[in-house]
């Protein structure tokens, strides 16, 4: 006997895509290197997570999906509808939880690299939201010292000979260690910067055109609860 349908579960549409709206209080932005990721991934595996909207079509949960289905020329997408005002509490609540419940979760940094290198051995890294940088520089703080030594370590363990042949000049690397006494002090260093400092790391001066400060990457340390951040010049 089939089971009957749950009116409480929305079902997806097709809608234009030019008649979606952007959240008035949308707080994030998206910047070129995360919809360039975002692009690559829809063109590669294509739309497998609906943009969530409120009934008159403006954007809950989607707002860089959306930039990116514009820039690929998409005429359609598929979307959740839920029968709500944009304004609506419940709606603004899910504009909120949709970006912020993810940072609650536990990250196994040291996993992590370990699939990037697979990911990385096999095609490229664009569409999984790293770079060869990014990720040489999460190798890096995830392993002792006697196992990665530095930064050219991490990069010869990823297979980036150019890294390897930076270190065989013997190139000077400088490096300047930013530390903060709590996350105001970091949130305020953030907007000297015009950005939303997350877990990221960059390299200045960039290495590509791509390169943004959408890659700073702050970590909390073992001490306290500072958090810092490294600029690396390589």
């Amino acid at each position: 006997m089939a089971k009957k349908a749950n009116n409480h579960i929305p079902q997806p549409e097709t809608v234009a895509v030019g008649d979606l709206k952007p959240h008035p209080k949308n707080y994030r932005g998206h910047p070129e290197s995360q919809v360039k990721h975002l692009m690559k991934s829809i063109e590669e595996h294509g739309l497998y997570r609906n943009i969530v909207v409120a009934k008159d079509l403006t954007i809950l949960a989607g707002h860089g999906v959306a930039t990116a289905v514009t820039r690929l020329g998409l005429p359609e997408v598929q979307v959740i509808r839920l029968d709500l005002d944009a304004d609506d509490p419940r709606a603004l609540k899910i504009l909120a939880g949709d970006n912020e419940i993810a940072h609650l979760a536990h990250v196994d940094d040291r996993a992590l690299t370990e699939l990037l290198k697979d990911i990385g051995n096999t095609g490229g890294l664009l569409g999984t939201g790293y770079d060869s940088q990014m990720l040489a520089a999460l190798v890096m703080v995830t392993r002792p010292a006697s196992e990665i030594k530095d930064f050219d370590a991490a990069a010869e363990w990823l297979g980036m000979p150019e890294y390897e042949a930076m270190a065989s000049t013997g190139m000077a690397r400088n490096a300047i260690m930013v530390h903060f006494r709590n996350d105001e002090d970091r949130m305020a260093f953030g907007k000297l910067l015009n950005q939303d400092v997350r877990p990221k790391y960059c390299w200045y001066p960039v290495r590509t055109e791509k390169d943004d400060l959408v890659a700073i990457k702050f970590a909390s340390r073992d001490t306290g609860s500072a958090t810092s951040g490294t600029y690396d010049d390589s």
